[in-house]
């Protein structure tokens, strides 16, 4: 079951639409929260920006079915412009892009953003709903450049998430400032879930090669600072949602087990 609602944001002033997808059997039992970013393009083909979801909703009620864990899914949509979407997912200013308007980009509007997260969001879900209020039962996905902000939440806020699905992460859009960052603010009880595909290629560069780059770096970073990660490899992965599809389980897998309890 899913329901719907708008919050307004008062740092980013602006109504966020969220969408929950609701597990069943809710009477006595406390769920686990996995909040997604891009939160339009994660049930429902319908709703999705280029008409493709990640279809999150089938491996919640798969984890539910298989492994007896209940996560109620927050989807958190962006503003639906492109520069809308840019200035929210970026938390330093871009400096690697071929595209001009994206160099304009106002980190102050992520700040903003993130702030909102925090102090209005999850509040607001724990509030409403049933839920674990602890990092460790608080899991976040991202990608392309949500995964650099959701990788900014958890480190930013070390009482927010304590597990990161950090899905083609596009980091190399301000890659000094946010490895800066990282190292500035490491904290042991996250982890990082990294994926990329050898075939994505980004919008904003048209050269290949660069997701995979930033995951490696991100993986090297976070192993050389006793981060508890994994990298995920898709040899044929392109850059969108039906191919993070395939990967969503990976990650879940990641936060619950060190055992692999599915077959692709």
């Amino acid at each position: 079951m899913n329901e719907y609602f708008n919050i307004y944001l008062p740092k980013s002033k602006r109504e966020v639409e969220i969408e929950i997808s609701m597990p069943r059997y809710k009477a006595n039992i406390s769920f686990d929260t996995l909040y997604f970013l891009d939160g339009q393009n994660t049930f429902k083909d319908s709703h999705a920006t280029f008409g493709r979801a990640i279809r999150a909703g089938k491996h919640l009620k798969f984890i539910a079915s298989q492994m007896k864990k209940r996560i109620l899914g927050v989807a958190i949509h962006n503003p639906k412009t492109d520069m809308g979407r840019v200035n929210e997912y970026s938390p330093f200013k871009i400096t690697k892009t071929l595209l001009d308007d994206w160099k304009d980009n106002d980190p102050k509007i992520c700040e903003a953003f993130c702030d909102d997260f925090i102090n209005v969001i999850i509040p607001y879900i724990e509030n409403k709903y049933n839920v674990k209020r602890n990092p460790e039962n608080r899991f976040i996905y991202g990608s392309s450049l949500a995964a650099t902000t959701a990788i900014y939440l958890a480190f930013k806020y070390p009482n927010s998430f304590n597990y990161v699905g950090a899905f083609s992460t596009a980091s190399f859009l301000f890659e000094k400032e946010f490895i800066s960052f990282i190292k500035k603010n490491i904290n042991p009880n996250i982890n990082v879930f990294l994926y990329y595909g050898k075939k994505e290629i980004s919008d904003s560069m048209t050269k290949p090669g660069l997701y995979e780059k930033s995951s490696k770096k991100l993986y090297k970073l976070f192993k050389d600072n006793n981060i508890r990660t994994r990298l995920v490899i898709s040899s044929s992965g392109i850059h969108n949602e039906e191919t993070w599809d395939e990967y969503i389980l990976d990650f879940i897998n990641f936060i619950y087990s060190d055992d692999i309890i599915y077959k692709k």
